[in-house]
């Protein structure tokens, strides 16, 4: 492939094509790592003739990609943001950065502020500050910039949001996401999301904690651990050689025991993200808030459960079909003939879940289920740092 030389305009300065900066550039744009690689990547193939290239025509071509594959929404974000960048400097404890709309819009959708909003917001910032002839700022004052562009321009909701959000992370106090649900209900891909939207970095799965454990203790020690959830009951006393055991419910027996069996592991993890005060998203199908000492820890971290489900039955058994096709087959397929099993596992959990009054969310849409999450987060946190404007808000 040869080398792709960009030129400048109007300078006509020249330089290489380099794809992480097409990266880190459409990540400000919102779009995850994998999304923003796989689009300058396909930037990168379809020049792969070319020896060099215009800016605004290079600009062209990954607005043009952008639009098609994620919508004219993050086109608009990407074009909001000048390849040269807004020339006005943030200056915070740690180091100073220049002012990205984009960058501000990805933090304001952290608060639950909709997407068109969020940019909205920033576009109205970068506007204040451009008005007020700031070429650097400090970002406690850029704050309350931000409060008052939202209050004025968006909605009193929006800045009560930004207050809240800005209270919480001024206390230090972590934020701890479980995320719970059986196989199949999206358990994986909506914590990833929710881990992006909130730069949330620390993202634990109990799949990975079960094969930790298995790897370290005999089969003998932990026999239930052998399988999965939904056939746990299979390393029960009494079920040697396929049998059943002479159990009311063998699926919630087993399961539990498998829970039983992970509980200090999850509650080690949550006490070690206290201790380090990291965010935390612990996401699988063993977390099961009712079976884990919480109460004890409430005051030292927020801890917001959230329970997924597939409502219908034919639903699930598409996803767990899916998952069976891109899964090693024979293995997978499993999942589908343990359908009625997975099912009444599910129901039990939510039976749960309702009765200690934890939040349900049923994921029929990727988009619709993160935005139902961050609205429950935000919700938490407004119930426990009021929206107040006081100058605790503007520090850290």
């Amino acid at each position: 492939m040869a080398k792709l030389i960009v030129i400048k305009e109007p300078e006509g300065d020249r330089s290489p094509f380099l794809r992480g900066i097409l990266v880190q550039s459409l990540v400000n744009t919102g779009l995850v790592f994998d999304e923003a690689y796989a689009l300058a990547q396909a930037v990168r193939d379809k020049l792969q003739e070319r020896d060099e290239i215009t800016t605004t025509e290079l600009k062209a071509r990954v607005t043009g990609l952008l639009e098609e594959r994620h919508g004219s929404e993050k086109r608009k974000l990407y074009e909001a943001e000048p390849s040269s960048g807004t020339g006005i400097i943030v200056h915070t404890p740690a180091r100073s950065m220049p002012f990205s709309t984009g960058i501000l819009a990805h933090s304001l959708e952290t608060c639950a502020i909709p997407p068109e909003m969020a940019l909205q917001g920033a576009r109205k910032v970068l506007a204040n500050l451009r008005k007020t002839g700031h070429l650097e700022i400090d970002h406690k004052a850029l704050r309350r910039v931000i409060y008052r562009c939202l209050d004025e321009h968006c909605s009193q909701e929006a800045a009560k949001r930004y207050l809240s959000w800005r209270r919480f992370e001024n206390s230090g106090i972590p934020l701890i996401i479980l995320i719970g649900g059986v196989t199949g209900s999206g358990k994986s891909t909506i914590s990833s999301e929710l881990a992006y939207r909130l730069d949330i970095s620390r993202h634990q799965s109990t799949d990975m904690m079960r094969e930790i454990i298995r790897s370290y203790l005999s089969p003998q020690m932990v026999p239930a651990l052998k399988y999965s959830s939904f056939e746990a009951w299979r390393g029960l006393p009494g079920s040697a050689d396929g049998a059943v055991p002479n159990i009311e419910n063998r699926v919630i027996t087993g399961f539990l025991s498998q829970v039983a069996t992970m509980k200090l592991a999850l509650e080690a993890t949550i006490d070690r993200a206290i201790e380090e005060r990291q965010h935390l998203i612990l996401e699988g199908v063993h977390v099961v808030p009712t079976e884990l000492n919480l109460e004890a820890r409430a005051g030292e971290a927020v801890i917001i459960p959230i329970k997924l489900a597939t409502m219908k039955k034919d639903l699930l058994y598409k996803q767990l079909t899916r998952r069976v096709r891109d899964a090693n087959g024979r293995q997978a397929s499993r999942y589908l003939e343990s359908l009625d099993d997975i099912w009444d596992l599910q129901s039990w959990l939510l039976n749960e879940a309702d009765k200690t009054g934890i939040s349900i969310i049923e994921n029929w849409h990727i988009e619709d289920t993160v935005r139902a999450a961050l609205e429950l987060v935000i919700g938490e946190l407004m119930k426990q740092f009021a929206p107040q404007p006081d100058d605790t808000v503007w520090g850290g």
